[in-house]
Parts: C-alpha cells; structure tokens; sequence
C-alpha cells in the first residue's frame, strides 16, 4: 500500500469541499456536523490522516497571520482515523475551550 497525499492547491480544495468544512469550528459547536460529538474518535479509515498546514509558503490556504491575527499553524485534524480536532476561529474556540488554530476564514 502506498500513501496518498493532497498537496496544497485543487487536492487540498477538493478535500475541504469532501471532508473540510464538517471540520469548521461553527458546525462542530452547533452540532450541525457528522463529526460533532465525536472528538478522539475512530471517524475514518485508520489509513487516514487529514492535516490543515497554514504554513506552507505561498499556498492556497497558506496564511503568515490569519485575519484574527493568529499565526498559520499545522494543525491534524484526523490522525489515523482518530478525530483530533477542528479549524477554529476566535468564536468558536472561546466557546469550546480550545486554542484557535491559525485558519481564519475556513
């Protein structure tokens, strides 16, 4: 088995249109998601890992400092099938307790 990987650009579009905005912040403190609910959980293949890296220079997606002022940062959202965590903006990381994650606007 060889790994797949989507590269910044139309992959990485096409996975925030297949999987991406279920992984938003809002839709998850809504519980408007599939994923709502289900943090540290099995949500996919154990094959799978889904990443939002902020950091990649000159990249679709890609931020020095997002509009609320917060640094890009590489953040895992799936980690071998495990739920691990959600694109946050200031609002909804105040209201689920967590750190935002550098990816504003999702």
């Amino acid at each position: 088995m060889l790994p797949v990987v989507l590269g910044a650009g139309w992959p990485g579009v096409l996975l925030h249109e297949a999987v991406g905005h279920g992984l938003e912040g809002d839709f998850n403190r809504r519980g408007t998601s599939v994923f709502s609910g289900h943090m540290g959980e099995l949500v996919a293949s154990e094959l799978c890992t889904v990443v939002d890296d902020g950091t990649i220079a000159d990249r679709r997606g890609s931020v020095a400092i997002d509009d609320e002022g917060t640094p890009g940062q590489y953040n895992v959202l799936i980690e071998n099938g495990i739920l691990k965590g959600y694109m946050q903006d200031n609002s909804t990381r105040a209201c689920m307790g967590v750190a935002p994650t550098g990816t504003w606007p999702t």
